[in-house]
């Protein structure tokens, strides 16, 4: 108790945010771990068997701790590749992957070709999360936001949930490539208290490594995004996809990908869904806190995009083109067309899945994204990018390419719409500068792919240190084809080259 006490004095708070709800929630997360914790540790004593056991021979059963079922392009194809890469390891025959999910009907429609078992939960996840946790040998937590506070609160106090049971049950925990960034005190001291005793704590960035510092956590790893092996439709059915859309086929393609950044963070607020309140309603409980101010500055934000995409496509005469990677961005993406004066394609995830927005993408002259995968699934066709964004994801890919003092641009820049302008000229106005920074991104992919690898044996390393007894797949594990689930073909040299490097490194 008394180190609980002094690590609350000690723990810092970066962004004075919360609210009552979020306080409540995050205090409720804390508590159902002990109760719940102790309860099943106690009635076992009297052999129910609730908290599920490995025994030597039977499969190992993994839960994957998701943000599923709710149109994320970036959540869904991440998760795909790391399922993918978890049964290639390990073995089919010797794991079982169970997957929460928001929306089993959406879940089935983009894991059907993952071997997966897919378990709905509720948006009130407490009583869900506990049934899994306690039924399955190792808790995996697998949505790249995790230790954040941006998007929702609530997003974290589920994923700590399943940490602390993990930690009170006695079962093997790690993070799977995540993010991390700056939070309040309290979502600070909740993250240390029920995140401490995880096993790997695998980051996909280096400023994710710097927070969880900050806040007496480690990083054992530091590795990189899962999504970077998705295995995009070919482009030819991209291309096809964007002629029925209205493209000629020769005009330059810009695309924008959109998103509302003042929507967020979404917070539990009981008086609200007791009132039966429906705007801003995300999901039951949980609303968007979003006020005149938030709308106001949205906007003119819409705004300033709108004239810029115009502006584009007069001095250049490109084809804008708006991608929503998120189900909430095709509002943003239909507002956002209103306003222009050009007629934009939309591509959106509420009609295609990650495959197909990744074909399409790639089809692109230049992006301009806001969305980190969108980033992610357009690098690998080398498509110059300029990224809008707010925080340390996009931002961190960017400065380990070498490409941030050029064409990175925070969302609340002053003067944006000279700022972004500039960027965008010296993209569009010489071939010879978007060749040099296809090159970039050509040079830069051989990293991302050999990080894959190693985090695949990452994965394979803790499942022998901690279950010596298990049946492992036989695999070469210096050669990166054997550990990804994915590598093109003329990168497959280079990334043996990068990986050998790595790993050496390491040793």
């Amino acid at each position: 108790m008394f180190e609980y006490l002094r690590m609350w004095r000690r723990m810092p708070d970066f962004t004075g945010s919360g609210n009552v709800f979020d306080t409540i929630y995050g205090w409720l997360t804390w508590w159902l771990v002990q109760v719940l914790g102790y309860g099943v540790r106690f009635l076992d004593l009297f052999g129910l068997g609730l908290n599920k056991k490995w025994k030597p021979g039977e499969k190992l059963q993994v839960l994957l701790m998701a943000y599923s079922g709710a149109r994320n392009t970036g959540a869904e194809v991440r998760v795909a590749e790391l399922i993918d890469q978890m049964n290639k390891v390990l073995g089919e025959d010797n794991v079982e992957l169970n997957m929460c999910t928001l929306n089993l009907e959406d879940a089935k429609e983009y894991f059907k070709n993952q071997r997966v078992n897919l378990w709905q939960m509720s948006y009130i996840f407490f009583w869900d999360v506990f049934n899994f946790v306690r039924k399955n040998h190792i808790i995996v937590l697998v949505e790249g936001s995790c230790w954040k506070e941006n998007f929702a609160s609530a997003l974290l106090y589920y994923f700590l949930f399943g940490m602390g049971l993990a930690a009170k049950l006695g079962k093997v925990s790690f993070c799977y490539g995540v993010d991390a960034g700056p939070m309040n005190k309290l979502n600070n001291f909740l993250s240390w208290a029920l995140s401490r005793k995880m096993d790997l704590i695998i980051t996909r960035s280096a400023e994710a490594g710097e927070w969880l510092r900050k806040i007496y956590l480690r990083e054992d790893k530091l590795r990189v995004d899962t999504a970077w092996t998705l295995r995009a439709k070919p482009l030819e059915w991209g291309a096809q996809e964007l002629k029925k859309k209205g493209w000629d086929g020769n005009k330059p393609l810009l695309g924008l990908a959109m998103q509302n950044f003042f929507w967020w963070p979404v917070v539990p607020n009981f008086v609200k869904w007791l009132r039966g309140v429906k705007e801003y309603q995300y999901r039951m409980i949980y609303y968007y806190d979003y006020d005149e101010e938030d709308k106001r500055a949205y906007e003119k934000w819409a705004k300033t995009m709108a004239e810029v995409l115009d502006w584009a496509s007069d001095r250049y005469g490109v084809q804008p083109v708006l991608i929503a990677m998120e189900a909430l961005d095709h509002d943003a993406c239909l507002e956002l067309q209103n306003l222009m004066k050009t007629k934009p394609l939309i591509i959106s995830c509420r009609e295609y899945v990650g495959v197909e927005i990744a074909s399409m993408l790639r089809n692109l002259t230049s992006l301009i994204t806001t969305r980190y995968h969108a980033m992610v699934l357009a690098m690998p066709g080398l498509i110059p990018f300029i990224g809008l964004s707010r925080d340390e994801r996009i931002r961190g890919v960017m400065k380990e390419t070498g490409l941030y003092d050029d064409f990175y641009v925070d969302y609340k820049t002053a003067d944006l719409e000279k700022v972004l302008k500039e960027k965008i000229d010296r993209l569009l106005s010489s071939a010879e500068e978007r060749k040099r920074v296809s090159k970039i991104i050509q040079e830069s992919l051989p990293y991302y792919f050999a990080q894959m690898a190693l985090l695949g044996l990452d994965v394979r390393n803790l499942i022998k240190k901690t279950f010596p007894q298990a049946r492992l797949k036989s695999l070469n594990e210096d050669d990166p084809e054997a550990l990804n689930p994915y590598i093109p073909d003329e990168l497959k040299e280079a990334t043996r080259k990068k990986f050998a490097e790595l790993k050496a490194k390491e040793k």
